[in-house]
């Protein structure tokens, strides 16, 4: 058995912070804390004084970086886009879809579940559906020559063809109530709501038959009135539910994001990147699925205005959170961390710093940026 313990200047847990104590890594897990004096000559001792350890991130909405997308279904782009979130702190990733053609949203399922059994890089957990059940009205990037009602014999080509785990509904789509209790309780899959022009009473109704979050909230969804909350209101009130937020300040205004820390409960919001290929490069001219789009001074829209996912990491919103909005660093982490992991049932393994769990963690400096990080108890990314 191989032991490894690790000082830094704090270490992060799901609930504490802790500043004088050794990490102890077992093989692959985490081993609980200890003190200089328990330790012995077969543990070897890295210490980071001036560094902090944060579990690693885990991002469940994620088209691409570095020029590569879940969409372009080759092998050489899941590895390039997973090595590239090592570098960011995100060790847990699942590959998300677009408004496309059928064969095209079954060829990058195929293609990650060939992935998931081969890569050596960042944990590929699962797949998002994010469309083509979705509506025209709020479509965003998504092309509305492909968007399509909902369809059983589709839905179930899709799961058997490798890892989905969540897919997403628009709650006004015909018999939305209907396929969401079916695909919840019977395929055991999660429903997202979004993309969507629903009304408070749709929204509810699929939340209640199964649906457990809003698809990147705020965003995409038709905005609430005083006299008809809409999703987003039923996002906002329900406390049953999660709340995905990209919180890159753009997609979502400060004050927009502190209302919705003020509503939820803390553990209900979970931190996504909803990145595409152009993150990690240069400004220019790139491809969600089938449509063009540009990025102008890290800003992503398609020709017709409409914001085209985000260049941001998990990291880069953590930050924002603390230093921007004055959130609690322990409730910033555990939402880009133990959030994400709560909700797919893996934080058992996964999703923050405890004895018994996966030893993935990262080590950053004071600004935010990734020094190193480990997966399974071993160092996979050092900065040069």
């Amino acid at each position: 058995m191989s032991k490894t313990a690790i000082k830094a200047q704090k270490i992060f847990t799901e609930t504490s912070i802790e500043l004088n104590k050794y990490l102890l890594l077992e093989d692959d897990k985490f081993a609980g804390f200890i003190d200089k004096n328990d330790i012995t000559s077969d543990i070897e001792v890295k210490d980071f004084p001036n560094s902090y350890i944060l579990p690693g991130l885990i991002d469940t909405h994620i088209h691409g970086a570095v020029g590569c997308d879940t969409m372009d279904s080759t092998t050489n782009a899941i590895q390039n886009v997973s090595d590239y979130l090592l570098t960011q702190g995100t060790t847990t990733w699942m590959p998300t879809t677009v408004t496309a053609p059928l064969s095209d949203i079954y060829n990058a399922i195929t293609n990650i579940a060939n992935c998931q059994k081969t890569l050596n890089s960042a944990r590929i957990l699962g797949m998002f559906i994010e469309g083509p059940y979705i509506t025209s009205q709020h479509r965003g990037a998504h092309p509305e020559k492909f968007i399509r009602p909902l369809n059983k014999e589709e839905i179930l080509h899709m799961q058997s063809l490798g890892p989905v785990k969540t897919i997403i509904i628009a709650p006004e789509k015909e018999n939305a109530f209907t396929f969401t209790n079916w695909i919840t309780n019977e395929l055991n899959l999660k429903v997202s709501l979004g993309h969507s022009s629903a009304d408070y009473a749709e929204a509810c109704a699929c939340f209640d038959a199964g649906a457990d979050a809003s698809v990147h909230t705020y965003c995409a969804m038709e905005q609430m009135h005083h006299r008809n909350p809409n999703l987003l209101g039923a996002a906002l009130t329900r406390d049953d539910i999660y709340a995905e937020l990209i919180a890159d300040g753009i997609h979502v205004s400060l004050p927009a994001i502190k209302i919705l820390l003020n509503c939820k409960p803390k553990d209900k919001i979970i931190l996504v990147s909803d990145a595409i290929r152009a993150t990690g490069l240069n400004d220019g001219r790139y491809m969600l699925g089938t449509l063009p789009f540009n990025v102008k001074n890290g800003i992503a829209r398609i020709d017709d205005g409409n914001l085209a996912g985000s260049t941001t990491t998990l990291l880069k919103e953590i930050k924002l959170l603390i230093e921007d909005i004055g959130e609690k660093p322990i409730n910033a982490i555990n939402m880009a961390s133990l959030n994400p992991a709560k909700r797919f049932n893996i934080d058992k393994y996964l999703g923050s710093i405890k004895k018994g769990k996966y030893a993935d963690f990262i080590i950053i400096n004071k600004n935010y940026e990734v020094e190193q990080t480990w997966l399974n108890g071993k160092c996979i990314f050092t900065k040069k």
